[in-house]
């Protein structure tokens, strides 16, 4: 894989971003934001990320290096010796007095003004957040506009905050040994936006026609992800990413999750959601 293949595509870049070298910087979310517009740097990351997962699979299977025993004896001598302060302790002298002598009265008038804005800002603050709950909570369910996606029970809001940040349409053909590894990628640059059209990668055109169109519903991806969330059967999940693709052959969403038994990801057919599909689950590995 060269850049040449990919016109357009800094190859050298993307490696660093995949293999999580960007972290944290804007960079990171440049790539990120290409990643979700451009066909050429889908393309790029949908064949460059499973070769990079094999590697770190096959690094991963390699036996841990032993640190030389002289590097150990000195490390856990530094360790044991005990601490020595070399700091001279500054004792600080007492403050000076005033020159200007201040009007009792005065200070005191100029403590209950601040201590009046003291009380005043926390409670402007709870008042607006009782607002805002306010708002979200008279909000109407849009999982009840869609039709043709499952109504989501009544404990679905407490199980799914919201739709992944992250939405990829790779199209990539998943399997059960690289779906781990590919979820450390699928991590990077959660502040991309997400993509909607089914033209982004090649390949995902079959997906869609296979019954994930449904899945790009924002109702409908909130059924699945509540589907997801029930038979994880830990609490509330949050969705970190989610990529319409493939697992084995079969159309599938790959959805990132955290919830309290850890990070999973997490492979649904293009049922998950719909009425009686449950979560359709082709396959879930935990994130290590």
């Amino acid at each position: 894989m060269t850049g040449a293949e990919f016109d357009g595509v800094d190859i050298d870049l993307l490696a660093d971003y995949v293999g999580g070298a960007l972290d944290g910087t804007p960079e990171a979310e440049r790539v990120a934001a290409l990643i979700a517009a451009e066909p050429a740097w889908q393309e790029a990351y949908a064949l460059l990320v499973p070769e990079m997962a094999a590697v770190g699979a096959l690094l991963g299977d390699l036996p841990p290096e032993p640190m030389p025993a002289e590097l150990a004896a000195a490390l856990d001598a530094a360790f044991a010796a005990p601490a020595v302060s070399t700091v001279p302790v500054d004792e600080a002298a007492a403050p000076a007095v005033p020159e200007t002598v201040v009007d009792l009265d005065e200070r005191r008038r100029r403590r209950g003004s601040h201590r009046w804005l003291r009380i005043a800002a926390p409670i402007g603050i709870a008042a607006s957040a009782v607002a805002f709950l306010g708002y979200g909570l008279s909000r109407p369910d849009s999982a009840s506009d869609s039709g043709s996606s499952a109504a989501a029970p009544a404990r679905g809001e407490a199980l799914v905050g919201m739709i992944p940040p992250l939405t990829l349409t790779s199209g990539v053909d998943y399997t059960l040994e690289t779906l781990g590894t590919l979820g450390q990628s699928l991590k990077r640059a959660t502040d991309a936006p997400r993509t909607t059209s089914s033209e982004d990668s090649p390949g995902i055109a079959g997906t869609e026609e296979q019954g994930l169109a449904r899945l790009r519903d924002p109702a409908a991806l909130l059924d699945c992800l509540t589907a997801i969330a029930q038979e994880n059967g830990a609490g509330p999940i949050t969705a970190e990413s989610a990529d319409y693709a493939r697992f084995e052959g079969t159309a599938a969403l790959v959805v990132r999750f955290s919830a309290d038994n850890g990070e999973w990801v997490w492979a649904s057919g293009a049922d998950c959601g719909a009425a009686g599909g449950g979560a359709d689950t082709l396959g879930k590995v935990p994130v290590r």
